[in-house]
């Protein structure tokens, strides 16, 4: 018997790793990486134009919009991504007014995050789900904070304009791309998009596992020291979001882990170019569009790009520790990952108990046998 278990655990680690590694199918999303490239680069190379690129970084995050119904028709994305920018500009400014205190940021988090997840999976929005809501929101907070409170503090008016301004410039950028044959993402057979929000089970779970992910992250951040709280907290959702499924969760957060690590190679690669002025816009872009191109293909692919993306944009400036910057990026993610685990356990448990006691509660049609004893 005993045998027998370990040949199933042995046969399941593989089968995992197998998950880990394996290309899904489908199309490498090239114009969608052109759409993405040149959204997130546009305010970084305008505002490195006027001589102030952290600037354009900060704008660069409305650039986001660009990343939403990517398999959609032009017409659909037309309506859309004005919802979408609206929704980044929201989540940028709640960051900003409760950015002055810690459980007043945490609270904001928490509505960002149950408001993005309905709005995302109720209307159908799709990919990349709620998290660039979610993300925005963070690092807005984080930018607006005191520098005693560890934020950059930033005028907080700022944020939100250069997020509108960020996301304005994504619109126009998709819409443009669009009238191009060569550069339009092929529509695929979706439900259609609809305002009348709606969550199913799937999406309830989901939910409900975010937000005390977001909660928890929060609270674990500071006493854990992490580097930079957000950074946990991204990690958590972007695991959390993915499936519903115990195992592709699992699988999900391994390939957060690795991929993570194999990005900060790549990052400490682009370290001896010394990337600055247009060059960086120009790495940007690349980065930004080698992750639209991917991940749908692979995670772990995905963050070999998105974590030099991440590094690059918070190492900007003569005074960024890069060394101790990647090291907490490792150990966020890592801290992140342990904590979306934890909460699906407990979350999955929980569903099941309410799911168990909501339906012994339910009374019986006539004739019907109690087999619960």
């Amino acid at each position: 018997m005993k045998k027998r278990n370990v040949r199933h655990h042995i046969k399941r680690m593989g089968h995992t790793a197998q998950q880990v590694a394996a290309l899904n199918k489908g199309p490498w999303r090239w114009a969608v990486g052109v759409q993405a490239g040149f959204a997130m680069g546009l305010p970084v190379a305008l505002f490195t134009f006027l001589g102030n690129q952290s600037l354009g970084l900060m704008a660069s995050l409305g650039g986001f919009t660009a990343l939403y119904c990517a398999a959609r028709s032009t017409r659909e994305r037309m309506l859309a991504l004005p919802l979408v920018a609206a929704g980044l500009v929201a989540a940028s400014a709640i960051g900003v007014l409760c950015s002055g205190n810690a459980w007043l940021s945490m609270a904001a988090l928490v509505v960002v995050a149950a408001v993005a997840c309905i709005f995302t999976m109720g209307s159908r929005l799709g990919p990349p789900g709620p998290i660039m809501f979610i993300l925005v929101a963070a690092v807005s907070s984080h930018l607006a904070a005191p520098v005693s409170s560890g934020g950059a503090a930033v005028a907080g008016y700022t944020v939100p304009m250069l997020v509108a301004l960020g996301s304005i410039l994504a619109y126009l950028a998709v819409m443009a791309m669009q009238a191009l044959p060569f550069l339009r993402n092929p529509a695929a057979a979706l439900p259609p998009l609809s305002l009348r929000i709606r969550l199913d089970k799937t999406g309830r779970v989901i939910t409900a596992r975010i937000v005390a992910a977001v909660m928890v992250a929060k609270l674990a951040a500071s006493p854990l020291a992490a580097h930079r709280a957000y950074w946990v907290v991204i990690a958590a959702v972007a695991i959390l979001q993915a499936a519903k499924d115990r195992r592709l969760t699992t699988v999900r957060a391994i390939q957060r882990v690795l991929g993570t690590l194999l990005g900060i190679v790549l990052f400490e690669a682009l370290l001896f170019v010394n990337p600055t002025g247009f060059l960086l816009v120009l790495i940007i872009m690349a980065l930004q569009f080698a992750t639209e191109v991917v991940v749908t293909r692979n995670y772990v692919l995905a963050l070999i790009f998105i974590t030099p993306l991440a590094l690059t944009n918070t190492t900007i400036g003569p005074n960024a520790n890069i060394s101790v910057t990647m090291q907490g990026r490792v150990l966020d993610t890592l801290l992140g990952a342990a904590i979306a685990m934890l909460v699906l356990w407990i979350v999955e448990s929980l569903w099941k108990k309410i799911y168990n006691a909501s339906k012994a509660s339910r009374p019986q049609k006539q004739g019907q046998v109690n087999n619960r004893y």
